[in-house]
């Protein structure tokens, strides 16, 4: 899809009406580099906050409108207030063939308001902001798996912010997973993933259950219990033989059996409740450590401590508000998988305490029938140790079970794994197959950039500390690492590269790219950039000086607005 138009409408009158073209589309500030320097802020003239109104009207947070990029503690207040006060809704038309009218749009409207007054609709309709990441990738990309999100899918495309400004194909940052990484690379090459969020959620059962058999395993381990139990037995057998030596009749030697069959019931009920409610605990302990985690935008101390690290490392770019919604929306889904199983664990303790209650019954009257049985002390004695050592026996076999059961549940997890990364690694033809189709537009469009070939390769490997496999991708070039420059220059050749292979291989893409801090480029890599969009079915919208922009690109067909200190975006 491409940009068509983004419209600022302040109390129901238009401000801006942004209309996009095909090809490069520059954002101009004409203010003078030296003024520039003099009075930069943390808005400016707002040629950037182009880029993140377009990135709002997608899902993006408000707060990057007016907040400063750097320094997060510092906040545009007329400009807050301008978008609140006068009640600004931002419109975004999006549209399958810019060059067909009758194409295909998708229209966006939000405003800043919120709680009741809060607007997000798509097409007309009123859309919840939990839905508004799904119906969005429904739409523009016909894709409905949980994973990739939109948010994940639009991240190259957008490229405002310090992953995406300085990492080819990391555009998720710290944040991202290796198995979030691995199916937005699938989906990328077009190579089909259906097992991708099977694969997420077997990672995050299979850390809860090693959770639970490590803590089962710093009591004791398998050896030690069995050697335990074997030491138990053969108490039990000296025991067995001595009692036999003793006279029993035919009815005590019944009462007796049946006592000891209920004290092994009772023995294996209680290790059984004792099990489910050590996993309950932990359960619950999981649910509270995520609960704690859940940050609070309104009592949070992180905004000001994002500040002062900000001071400190200022190529700090991740805004506090986008690192709570992402933080919030993964510690929810992490609670909603951790505590799925609580109602069946608590049936199940329901049930054993009836059947445990039952037994302590059945065990009271036996133990009184033997009680008044006519026998010796040293029976009695013989017959007290053998119930210890059966409690004993039937303890340490339920907490063996407990290990046992736990270690094989890993290896069911484990096996399902590798299923599923063995079915991946079947598909290596098909992706490497892709990646060199991929490689023949993104190595000519740097070698015309730079005189230099950049290739993308794609790699198998083993996570660190795990069983795992996940998919990478990786750029090289000839000549080691680039400079900042250099380095703009390979991600906006990565871009359109992809555009051209995506467009080969039929896959639903975005067609537009957003640019920000191309000053850093040479005059001459930009002039070839420009040459390498209008040779592509796509948009680049770049944000720029004035004095920064090659006198051979000062036409009025790669502008697509106009911006100064005396006519600023919002004309406040």
């Amino acid at each position: 899809m491409f940009l068509k138009s983004l419209t600022i409408e302040s109390e129901g009158h238009i401000v801006r009406d942004i209309v996009f073209h095909k090809g490069i589309n520059f954002i101009v500030d004409e203010t003078k580099l030296s003024e520039t320097e003099e009075t930069q802020t943390g808005n400016n003239v707002g040629k950037t906050t182009v880029l993140r109104l377009i990135n709002f009207c997608l899902g993006g947070s408000d707060k990057n409108i007016y907040q400063s990029k750097e320094f997060k503690n510092n906040i545009n207040e007329e400009v807050k207030n301008f978008l609140i006060d006068k009640q600004v809704v931002i419109t975004l038309k999006l549209i399958d063939e810019l060059n067909d009218p009758c194409s295909r749009q998708i229209e966006i409207r939000r405003n800043f308001l919120s709680k009741s007054r809060k607007l997000i609709e798509i097409d007309g309709q009123s859309v919840k902001l939990k839905d508004f990441d799904t119906t969005l990738k429904k739409l523009v990309f016909g894709y409905e798996d949980e994973k990739p999100t939109f948010k994940q899918l639009k991240a190259k495309n957008i490229r405002d912010e310090a992953e995406r400004l300085e990492n080819t194909v990391r555009v998720l940052g710290n944040f991202g997973k290796a198995e979030e990484y691995e199916a937005l690379y699938l989906f990328w090459l077009g190579v089909p993933y259906p097992d991708a969020e099977k694969k997420r959620r077997l990672i995050e059962e299979r850390n809860f259950e090693n959770k639970l058999y490590t803590r089962l395993r710093k009591e004791n381990s398998e050896s030690k219990i069995s050697q335990f139990i074997a030491i138990v037995e053969h108490d039990i057998e000296a025991l067995e033989h001595k009692k036999k030596s003793c006279n029993i009749n035919e009815n005590y030697e019944a009462d007796l059996n049946t006592l000891n069959g209920i004290r092994a019931k009772l023995n294996s009920l209680n290790n059984e409740q004792s099990q489910l409610n050590l996993r309950k605990e932990l359960i619950e302990e999981s649910r509270k450590e995520l609960e704690n985690n859940l940050a609070n935008d309104e009592v949070s101390l992180l905004p000001e401590l994002y500040a002062q690290a900000n001071v400190l490392l200022p190529n700090i770019q991740k805004t506090y508000e986008e690192t709570v919604a992402f933080h919030n929306q993964m510690i929810l889904e992490k609670i909603s998988f951790v505590t799925e199983e609580l109602p069946n664990i608590q049936e199940q303790l329901i049930k054993i305490n009836t059947e445990i209650q039952f037994n302590l019954s059945e065990e009271v009257v036996y133990a009184d029938k033997l009680r008044k049985a006519d026998i010796h002390k040293e029976l009695e004695e013989i017959i007290k140790e053998l119930n210890a050592k059966y409690e004993r026996k039937g303890t340490l076999e339920e907490k063996l079970s407990q290990l046992q059961d736990s270690k094989a549940k890993l290896d069911d997890i484990d096996s399902d794994l590798k299923l599923i990364d063995e079915s991946i690694g079947g598909l290596d033809g098909l992706i490497q197959k892709r990646v060199a189709s991929f490689n023949t537009y993104f190595s000519d469009i740097s070698n015309k950039l730079y005189g230099e070939q950049f290739v993308m390769s794609a790699t198998f490997e083993q996570k660190s500390n795990s069983s795992q496999y996940f998919y990478k991708l990786y750029i090289d070039s000839l000549n080691g690492q680039t400079g900042t420059g250099k380095k703009k220059g390979e991600i906006a050749a990565f871009d359109l590269a992809y555009i051209r292979f995506a467009d080969e291989q039929q896959i639903k893409s975005l067609h537009f790219i957003l640019h920000d801090q191309m000053e850093v480029v040479d005059d001459n890599q930009i002039n070839g950039l420009v040459r390498e969009v209008i040779n592509t079915n796509c948009q680049l919208v770049v944000p720029i000086l004035r004095d920064k922009l090659p006198s051979k690109l000062h036409k009025p067909e790669y502008q697509v607005l106009s911006l100064s200190q005396n006519n600023k975006l919002f004309m406040i």
